[in-house]
C-alpha cells in the first residue's frame, strides 16, 4: 500500500524521531534530565506501540516526574498532556476504562504549550474512549482543552456537538501527534 503522506512530511517525521530519541539517549548517557524528558515521550510511545505496557507506563510516569523539574519550560505542557495520555492508553489497553478516563481529564488540565495552543490536543485516547462508550470524560476533556487552545483554531466545540448528537468526530491530524 502506498502512503498518501508526502515524502517530505514522512522524512520530517523520521528526522523528528531521530532527534528525540537522540535526546533521550544523550540525556541518559550524560545524566541530563532535560534532554531525557524531551526524548522520553517518543521512546514511551514506541514501547506502547510494541505492546510493552509496563515499560511504556514507567516512561510516562517518568515524563511527568521530569516535567515537574521544568515547570517554566515551553515543553512542560506537552509533557503533562502526553504523559497522561499515554498512561490512559496503557490503562485502556489493560481494560481499566475508568482510569483511562481519569488520565484523559488530567491530560486536558495541562497549562498548554506553543504546540497545544495552536494545533490543539492529541485526541487518540479520546477516540478510543468514545469507541468504548465513554462520552462524558471526552466532553469534559474537550471543555478543558478550550482553556488553552486558541479559539481561532479550536475544533473542540464542533467535536463536542458531534458527540452530543451521538457521532464520533473526525479528529483528523489531532490523532497523530
Amino acid at each position: 500500500m502506498v502512503s498518501s503522506i508526502p515524502l517530505r512530511t514522512q522524512l520530517a517525521v523520521l528526522l523528528g524521531r531521530v532527534v528525540t530519541r537522540s535526546a533521550y539517549t544523550l540525556g541518559r548517557l550524560f545524566r541530563r534530565p532535560y534532554l531525557r524528558m524531551l526524548g522520553l515521550r517518543d521512546v514511551a510511545e514506541r514501547d506502547f506501540d510494541r505492546r510493552r505496557y509496563v515499560q511504556a507506563e514507567a516512561k510516562a510516569v517518568e515524563v511527568l516526574a521530569l516535567a515537574e523539574q521544568f515547570p517554566g519550560d515551553w515543553d512542560y505542557g506537552n509533557a503533562i498532556h502526553h504523559g497522561h495520555l499515554l498512561l490512559g492508553r496503557v490503562a485502556l489497553a489493560r481494560g481499566e476504562r475508568d482510569r483511562a478516563a481519569n488520565e484523559l481529564i488530567l491530560a486536558g488540565q495541562t497549562p498548554g504549550s506553543p504546540q497545544l495552543n495552536s494545533f490543539g490536543p492529541n485526541c487518540q485516547l479520546a477516540l478510543e474512549l468514545l469507541k468504548a462508550g465513554s462520552t462524558a470524560p471526552v466532553l469534559e476533556f474537550l471543555q478543558l482543552c478550550e482553556t488553552f487552545w486558541n479559539p481561532a483554531y479550536s475544533r473542540a466545540a464542533v467535536w463536542a456537538e458531534a458527540i452530543r448528537r451521538g457521532e464520533v468526530p473526525h479528529f483528523g491530524p489531532n490523532l497523530s501527534y
